[in-house]
């Protein structure tokens, strides 16, 4: 059949007008743009997948200083107070206690340590399982051995006597390479609390000579409301029902603290006391503490270990007064001494016993 004029024929034989030609021009240039648009796309989408990528292996570094200085911050004041407890079992004619103002000095090298160790390896895994190049102060994490932090990095603060917080400056360059994606920045400020408590007091342990032992814990009943001031409470409650005879109730669960584990002696609990010695005091055996009245705590000491030592006086049984041989008085109710969990008399100063809300 003969073709119509001014018409196009497809290869079925349909006929397309002119006008109708022009119509599909634009579809089939859609068609092709459209596959532009999905390869695009894609590049996209794979460019945003190892940006992600390389900002979340940034991010987890962030995160391994942190985890460093937690864990580090624990271990380091774990290895401070076995320091000086084993050096006390070695001789007994040296002094076992760290020097004056070095305690912390120990603590945060120990805590640098630990965290360029967790930093270090945890970086060159990421590498490995990303394929990322990761640079920390311009060095190759892969050139390091043991050094990507220093001392000055980190510095120890306190604001309460139950632990402290490790603080890492920030503004360490961090960069991220793969291929032509990079991340550059630097680290923030970085801060943890680590808790003290649950570790033995070794003040406490070497100056008894019998080596009683005193796990740091917080005494609980411990208020200090804003405009009031600190309430031990230990004079809560008057109790003449124990074999031990009268008790001022609170003051009773201070001495006896921990109770009896595992057939032990009672730990007494430690409360903030502004007269009393820092965690880092009594890793040095400090007698008078220059550290922040937040930091300091005190605790009793039962039994009357030194009694002896003391020509039998009547020494004060708050810690750093009983080893100073502070004199104190009988704690009294209705003319019968309170005496602690292992029948020896409790005594104050009068100092203390105002300071800490005990009028007996």
């Amino acid at each position: 059949m003969e073709k119509l004029r001014g018409y196009k024929m497809d290869e079925k034989g349909y006929a397309f007008t002119p006008m109708t030609v022009l119509l599909f021009i634009p579809i089939m240039i859609l068609a092709i743009s459209y596959g532009n648009i999905v390869s695009e796309a894609n590049m996209l989408a794979t460019l945003a997948m190892g940006g992600d990528v390389t900002f979340t292996a940034s991010a987890s570094i962030f995160s391994n200083i942190e985890k460093g200085a937690l864990d580090g911050g624990r271990n380091a004041a774990y290895n401070a107070t076995r320091k000086v407890i084993d050096n006390s079992s070695i001789t007994v004619t040296s002094n076992p206690f760290f020097g004056s103002g070095t305690s912390k000095n120990y603590v945060r090298d120990n805590i640098v340590n630990a965290i360029n160790t967790q930093v270090i390896n945890a970086s060159q895994k990421l590498e490995e399982e990303t394929g990322r190049e990761i640079f920390i102060n311009n060095i190759p994490i892969t050139n390091y051995t043991n050094a990507t932090f220093k001392s000055s990095d980190v510095t120890i603060t306190q604001t309460d006597p139950y632990g402290f917080f490790v603080n890492v400056k920030k503004g360490i360059p961090i960069k991220v390479v793969q291929r032509d994606q990079v991340y550059e920045g630097f680290s923030p400020e970085i801060s943890v609390y680590v808790s003290i408590e649950g570790l033995e007091d070794p003040y406490v342990w070497v100056n008894t000579k019998f080596r009683q032992s005193n796990v740091i814990t917080s005494y609980p009943y411990y208020t200090n409301i804003p405009g009031i001031g600190a309430e031990y409470n230990f004079q809560l409650t008057e109790d003449f029902s124990s074999v031990y005879g009268p008790r001022l109730f609170r003051l009773w669960d201070a001495l006896n603290g921990t109770d009896n584990p595992s057939n032990i002696t009672p730990r007494p609990f430690y409360f903030p006391d502004t007269a009393g010695l820092s965690f880092f005091d009594r890793l040095e055996n400090k007698t008078t503490s220059l550290d922040s009245n937040a930091t300091r705590m005190s605790t009793f000491i039962i039994g009357n270990p030194l009694q002896e030592d003391h020509n039998n006086a009547n020494i004060s049984s708050l810690d750093w007064e009983y080893f100073q041989r502070v004199p104190g008085n009988p704690l009294i109710i209705k003319k019968q001494e309170l005496i602690d969990p292992k029948f020896s008399v409790i005594y104050l100063s009068p100092l203390s016993k105002t300071r800490l809300g005990i009028t007996y």
